[in-house]
């Protein structure tokens, strides 16, 4: 099961669909998106599913007032997504160290001059 930013492609497909939109989405809006666009061919028990892993891991909010159908959202954006796994990646693969991540991205190269001043900025 390929992954993205710590995602499986199915949960990447539904935040992509979140991200895209400026409202929040119905239920009924999202399982006609996942059979229609997708050809997904979902029970409601399979978004349900996906939905409630999405919210546990604090990426999809509910809004249960919304009437007659709860509405989902995209709890952050998905440079913050990003910007998370890759703040958990460096912890995990280079013990906290962004220099371990520099040196395994350029492969042990020197860095050009510009380059390192461009990292000089950022730092």
């Amino acid at each position: 099961m390929e992954r993205n930013y710590g995602l499986t492609n199915t949960e990447m497909e539904i935040m992509e669909l979140l991200w895209s939109v400026k409202e929040p989405l119905p239920f009924r809006e999202l399982i006609r998106y996942a059979n229609e666009e997708w050809n997904k061919n979902w029970k409601k028990q399979t978004l349900n599913t996906y939905l409630n892993h999405l919210q546990k891991m604090g990426l999809v909010g509910i809004d249960k007032h919304a009437t007659p159908h709860y509405l989902y959202y995209a709890l952050c954006t998905k440079e913050k997504l990003i910007q998370e796994w890759t703040r958990k990646m460096v912890q995990e693969c280079f013990d906290n160290s962004i220099c371990g991540l520099v040196a395994a991205f350029t492969g042990g190269e020197k860095l050009s001059k510009e380059e390192a001043e461009e990292l000089k900025k950022l730092l």
